[in-house]
């Protein structure tokens, strides 16, 4: 069988050595600086600032835009690499197992800050103004495991990339994917096909990226200019309490799986920072999806993990919409007044084991996770989710973060779970992403 590499070419990027320059025109330096000056127009100029919001809305629809295709061939690719069936259904099912019990791990956490701190109390309710604008979300999340199941299988080829549904594209992936496998050698130039195409898609990612800082600047303008700082005054409790859980979970939970993993947490964040910059400036985690997809298999992680890994897990392993989920709807019964016994929040927990599936990278889904499990446990007032709306803005810029750096993890941890975590890609790779742009190799290469 014929073995797709990814390009020689997309390892640039992982270490930062592709190109040597000043520091000050390295991506993430500018990423920063973009956010930074977004933030500062829009606390000078609040109402110019908030008319910027489509710059970041822009790029993140480019990324989107080249999300389908990009883990369409790289899924592809990768169950090529696999070899066979029983590696890729072996490599599912622990991607499965991790998902589940990292997700459970975040719900608890979720839940012991809510109880701890419980911020809800002394919070003024929602007015009615505020509870309608509100009620639109109570219906755009899936509201049963049924219908989502259901809706993983695309009506049409085609239409599950015009309409940029991810799972739904990783269903085809997987289709084709294993299609390849049982052709064998016959389907040896459709598989060179596919990595030749995996070469365009990321040339593309790279031309994209090139805007994430103007991105940044929109995005972050158009949040200060729009909410600012007095908004979340009130509720600052709220999303102290939310950035404090979702800390102690990358700290806690991620660190030990890193740990296992025989990796340092801080290794792979460095080398995943212009990825988790860029999140962080838009509050988006499927900005991160190309970077990952691009530097983890070149990293160590074998393509074959990393395409089924990645794809699926911003459909089952959002560890910070898992987190935050808990506490945002105990945060309502906090602030009726409401105690949920231990058998409500038993069911509570199951229940968000489903509802926190599937909510989308872009900022919003999360909110709509939340909406469908206060409307589907009915235990807490509707009208309640009107009061996380001011900071609903915020709390994503930690739950982006979480999702993204957890999907990384994930991905390395079913490697070294299969043995088939590459030690010495991944020392060399963590080893380049140290270095200074004056140290990088190109200032000796011919």
């Amino acid at each position: 069988m014929t073995t797709i590499e990814l390009p020689a070419q997309s390892a640039a990027p992982v270490a930062g050595h592709a190109r040597s320059g000043p520091w000050w025109r390295q991506q993430y330096v500018l990423v920063i600086a973009g956010a930074a000056f977004g933030g500062l127009a829009g606390w000078l100029w609040p109402l110019q600032a908030a008319a910027l919001k489509p710059l970041g809305d822009i790029f993140i629809d480019l990324v989107k835009m080249t999300i389908p295709p990009l883990v369409f061939c790289v899924v592809v690719t990768g169950i090529a690499q696999a070899g066979d069936l029983r590696s890729v259904g072996r490599i599912g099912l622990k991607a499965i197992v991790y998902f589940e019990a990292v997700t459970a791990l975040a719900l608890l956490i979720g839940i012991a800050f809510a109880e701890f701190v419980r911020p809800g109390d002394g919070v003024a309710h929602a007015t009615p103004e505020q509870a309608a604008t509100a009620a639109r979300y109570a219906t755009a999340h899936v509201e049963s495991l049924s219908a989502y199941v259901m809706h993983m299988v695309p009506q049409s080829f085609i239409g599950a990339f015009a309409d940029g549904q991810v799972l739904q594209v990783l269903v085809l992936a997987l289709l084709t994917g294993i299609g390849l496998l049982t052709l064998g050698d016959k389907a040896a130039p459709l598989r060179a096909t596919f990595g030749q195409l995996s070469d365009l898609v990321f040339a593309i990612v790279r031309l994209v990226v090139l805007a994430a800082p103007l991105g940044a600047f929109g995005a972050m303008a158009f949040t200060v200019g729009r909410f600012g700082l007095a908004t979340v005054w009130g509720l600052a409790l709220l999303v102290l309490t939310a950035w404090a859980a979702l800390a102690a979970f990358v700290a806690v939970v991620l660190g030990l799986v890193c740990r296992v993993a025989g990796i340092r947490l801080l290794d792979l964040m460095r080398l995943l920072r212009e990825e988790l910059l860029v999140v962080a400036g838009t509050s988006s985690s499927e900005t991160a999806i190309p970077g990952m997809m691009r530097k983890l298999p070149l990293a160590g992680v074998p393509s074959a993990v990393t395409g089924l890994v990645i794809p699926s897990g911003y459909s089952f392993n959002l560890d910070g919409v898992a987190l935050t989920l808990p506490l945002s709807v105990l945060f309502i019964a906090q602030v009726y007044g409401i105690h949920l016994t231990s058998e409500q929040q038993l069911g509570l927990f199951v229940l968000m084991l489903f509802t926190s599936k599937g909510a989308a990278g872009v900022t919003g889904g999360a909110f709509a996770a939340v909406a469908a499990t206060v409307v589907a446990t009915r235990a807490v007032p509707a009208e309640g989710l009107a009061l996380l709306l001011g900071v609903d803005r915020f709390l994503s810029f930690g739950r982006a973060l979480v999702n993204t750096l957890g999907n990384a993890v994930a991905a390395v941890a079913v490697a070294r779970w299969e043995g088939t975590f590459d030690r010495r890609a991944w020392t060399a790779a963590v080893a380049a992403s140290r270095l200074s742009p004056s140290d990088r190799p190109e200032r000796t290469t011919p």
